[in-house]
């Protein structure tokens, strides 16, 4: 009786000890999307959410990190359905809130703006923003963007909108081709994401830095980035600690600099670096 009693003992403690190591470990979403995180080639691990993914390695090493490889339609899928996962990179939705509980933001991304070649920016008179619906009905111009792309429910909107007759076209194709597009002179504008079309201007180039980014009038100057968890009781605990170690991370300059990464336009180095005392405001 008395080795019965050992042996159930020990299995319940086992079991305890595999509950306890799977309720300390926290997988996370990673994607090769450079330069916001690099998986992949010689810049392997020098992306921006590398950086900001190693640091909550770094400062929240009571859990076990470990990482996995999916596209956005899975983690959601799999977020809902309480598996131990998080994703750094989530804006938020009144329709994930229900899934999942969101952190304080813990950095800020420029939008999707217009990027062109540097004369024609001269052409609209270098503005600090532009009007996306004052340059689809320009005829000087002719614009190319990916063809099934969402760019955000506020971009999108506005792009179908002022479908008739623009001079915006949708072609199945990479953004880097865009890019190349716009260095032969055979488009004038394309939408992207500022740091993405720097990072591939630098890589496909040989003669980089003709073009720069305008911000789009009718968004926002920045888009506020939060981490993601189930919406239970062990997501609820790693957004507590990870609110915890971000709140003091994002005030040093070492964080700064992280939200920097990856821009090399003097222009969008200053957006950023005129909202980040309001970013640190926002709870």
């Amino acid at each position: 009786m008395t080795k019965k009693i050992v042996i159930i003992g020990f299995f319940y403690i086992l079991v305890c000890l595999a509950y306890a190591q799977a309720n300390d470990k926290i997988t996370w979403l990673v994607t090769n999307w450079p330069p916001w995180m690099i998986l992949e080639g010689n810049d392997q691990g020098k992306g921006r959410f590398n950086h900001i993914l190693l640091e909550a390695h770094k400062n929240m090493n009571h859990y076990q990190h470990e990482t996995l490889k999916m596209n956005w339609s899975r983690f959601w899928a799999d977020v809902s359905e309480g598996q131990h996962i998080c994703n750094i990179f989530a804006y938020k939705t009144p329709d994930r809130e229900k899934i999942v509980y969101f952190s304080e933001p813990h950095t800020f991304v420029l939008p999707n703006a217009i990027i062109m070649k540097k004369e024609n920016i001269k052409k609209l008179g270098h503005p600090k923003s532009y009007s996306i619906v004052k340059l689809l009905q320009d005829k000087r111009f002719k614009g190319i963007i990916e063809k099934t792309r969402s760019f955000s429910q506020g971009l999108d909107k506005i792009l179908e909108k002022h479908k008739p007759g623009s001079n915006l076209t949708r072609k199945a194709a990479q953004p880097d081709s865009f890019i190349k597009m716009l260095y032969d002179d055979r488009i004038d504008y394309t939408i992207e994401y500022p740091i993405v079309a720097s990072y591939l201007d630098q890589k496909h180039n040989p003669t980089p830095n003709l073009i720069s980014s305008i911000p789009i009038e009718e968004l926002p100057a920045y888009n506020i980035v939060h981490m993601a968890c189930p919406k239970n009781e062990w997501g609820k605990k790693v957004i507590d600690d990870w609110n915890t170690v971000f709140r003091k991370l994002k005030r040093t300059e070492e964080y700064r600099k992280i939200t920097e990464m990856g821009h090399i336009d003097e222009r969008e180095l200053n957006i950023i670096r005129e909202n980040y005392d309001n970013f640190l405001k926002i709870k």
